[in-house]
């Protein structure tokens, strides 16, 4: 996983979360609801790889290979693809909102929500 970062702390993050969801807590706290209908997920991307695939998942960050270049928004273009084709929605619902120029990224998935079942949380498309 990425090393901590060092410096100084900023003031704000890009992406609201809600803490006091009783949902989130089934979850890494790489995983956020974000309210209404949207779901922010931390990533650690590892451009470069011969494949893309998730190679790592814990409260950090969603580990990710991506199977393109980091240069010239490739990079983030396939990770963006990547992760559509796996929750399986529209790639115009996956955007990035933080880190587009780093290996760590927060991905927003829009129009997903939690959905609590059985003692089983889900996410699901709305």
């Amino acid at each position: 996983m990425a090393p901590n970062k060092r410096g100084k702390a900023k003031g704000s993050s890009a992406v609201s979360t809600d803490s006091s969801s009783s949902a989130s807590t089934d979850y890494p706290s790489c995983i956020r609801f974000i309210p209404p209908s949207s779901v922010a997920i931390t990533i650690h991307a590892k451009p470069g790889s011969k494949i893309a695939t998730i190679t790592d998942f814990n409260d950090e960050a969603l580990g990710v290979q991506i199977d393109a270049p980091a240069k010239d928004g490739e990079a983030n273009a396939a990770l963006l693809d990547y992760i559509s084709s796996v929750i399986g929605v529209k790639r115009r619902q996956v955007s990035i909102v933080s880190g587009s120029k780093s290996r760590d990224k927060v991905v927003v998935v829009e129009e997903m929500k939690f959905i609590k079942r059985e003692n089983h949380t889900h996410i699901r498309r709305t």
